[in-house]
């Protein structure tokens, strides 16, 4: 009989030097040591310049894509849209909400007693943001018109599910220990009855579990891009809406769509 063949010893494979830079920056995080060179974070999206992006026209697909990557990383900035509705202050979000929700904000707003206010706070996600639906329309070409020049719109609505509290507040005038004057927020409920201010990082018992549709669009104007801007909210659709819209004459209003 011939001698058994030995097997051969594998070799122990070698951490990469992504894992092993990670395990490093576990171990210096958990130590307190945090180094100041950590890299690049993970997932960080840098928006290629227009030359270098693909094209509405010639490339939906890759296009939506990078959109939709774009889009997710500013998911959570929506939040700030409501905390400056709550504070009565639209002012520093003016240029990110379309006209007619801003006007319906700003009425909003108006309409409310003097020295009172509303205090939105977002206890948490309770799912990743979800794209719904992503459309883009080219209008139809114009006489005269070039490929490059043409007009459209780009709409998006994303899913987002979150822990969500609305707190009535009142300000009132008071003084602080150097005897200065301050005014101060104090919760009430609807019936202007002061409450029990809660403990930094409670969840208040009317806290609500809300699924909501916000909708997001860009204009294309003579083949140049706008930038994001909120157009408001919508609903899901339902069967009723369904039927409603099959017995409506099938008209594509704005010439070329994708879904």
């Amino acid at each position: 009989m011939g001698k058994a063949i030995a097997p051969s010893m594998r070799k122990q494979s070698q951490p990469s030097l992504a894992s092993s830079r990670q395990q490093q920056l576990q171990q210096a995080m958990r130590s307190g040591n945090i180094p100041d060179e950590m890299g690049l974070l993970p997932q960080t999206f840098i928006m290629p310049r227009m030359k270098n992006r693909p094209s509405w026209f010639s490339n939906f697909s890759d296009r939506k894509k990078m959109e939709w990557t774009r889009l997710r990383t500013r998911i959570t900035e929506l939040g700030s849209m409501y905390e400056h509705f709550a504070a009565g202050n639209l002012t520093p979000m003016e240029n990110q909400i379309c006209e007619g929700m801003l006007g319906s904000l700003r009425s909003r707003i108006a309409q409310r007693n003097p020295n009172t206010g509303l205090k939105w706070t977002l206890h948490k996600y309770l799912s990743r943001p979800k794209l719904a639906s992503y459309r883009a329309a080219i209008f139809p070409e114009q006489k005269g018109e070039k490929n490059t020049e043409r007009n459209g719109i780009i709409q998006a609505v994303v899913r987002i599910h979150s822990l969500q509290s609305l707190q009535h507040i009142k300000r009132m005038s008071t003084r602080d220990a150097n005897q200065k004057l301050v005014v101060r927020e104090v919760p009430v409920d609807s019936q202007g009855r002061e409450m029990e201010l809660l403990k930094e990082g409670a969840i208040p018992a009317n806290a609500k579990d809300a699924v909501e549709y916000v909708v997001i669009q860009k204009m294309i104007r003579k083949g140049k891009e706008g930038r994001w801007m909120i157009w408001g909210t919508t609903e899901e659709t339902t069967m009723s809406k369904i039927k409603q819209d099959q017995n409506k004459p099938q008209q594509d209003l704005l010439g070329k769509s994708a879904a």
